[in-house]
This record gives C-alpha cells, sequence and structure tokens, in this order.
C-alpha cells in the first residue's frame, strides 16, 4: 500500500478539496474536519468545512472542503510534524468518520 504524502508550510493558508462518494446527498449538513498526528487512533475536536457545489446523484459523488489550514488557519500545523486529516459527514442522523490520504506534512 503507498501513502502519499502532501507538504504545507506552517504560514500558508491553504484549504483542501476532499472528494466523497456516497449513495445519499450528505450537504444538508457541513462536513467536519480534524487534524491529528499520524500516531493518534481518534480524532479530536472537529472544525466545520463547505461544500462544493452540489451532490450528483447520477456519480454519486460531492466534494467538501476543508476550513483553512496553517498557523492562523482553523486547523493550526506546526513545523516537522506529520498529520492525518480526518472528515466526519453526517448524513441521515448517522455520522461517517475515516482518515484521509494524502498525509500532511509540515516542514
Amino acid at each position: 500500500m503507498s501513502v502519499d504524502l502532501l507538504v504545507l508550510y506552517a504560514a500558508t493558508i491553504e484549504s483542501l478539496e476532499v472528494p466523497i462518494e456516497t449513495n445519499s446527498d450528505p450537504t444538508g449538513a457541513p462536513p467536519q474536519f480534524c487534524l491529528t498526528s499520524t500516531s493518534a487512533s481518534a480524532p479530536g475536536t472537529f472544525s466545520a468545512g463547505s461544500w462544493v457545489g452540489t451532490y450528483n446523484a447520477d456519480t454519486q459523488l460531492t466534494t467538501a472542503r476543508t476550513p483553512t489550514i496553517g498557523s492562523a488557519g482553523s486547523l493550526t500545523i506546526a513545523s516537522g510534524q506529520s498529520y492525518s486529516l480526518w472528515v466526519k459527514v453526517v448524513l441521515g442522523g448517522e455520522s461517517a468518520v475515516w482518515i484521509v490520504r494524502p498525509l500532511l506534512r509540515c516542514p
């Protein structure tokens, strides 16, 4: 299994777009995101992101956007650290939570 790595610098303010595939429209509630160390087995506090465009029922795809990531963003990062990006989507009263690849690294 290969793990991709995305490098972000602590001073930058970035948002990432994450494709979401689901058989129902999840856009009724904002997607939630969390950064943890790569060794964490559970997420911490989530921050609200946003949806990009609308849900496509034919392809069953939509795109979520993270809140800002960086030293002054909603999701903060520090130099010399690696992170896992977690996403949570609420649909029909249930929450799905998973780790998004690639891993994030702040040099």
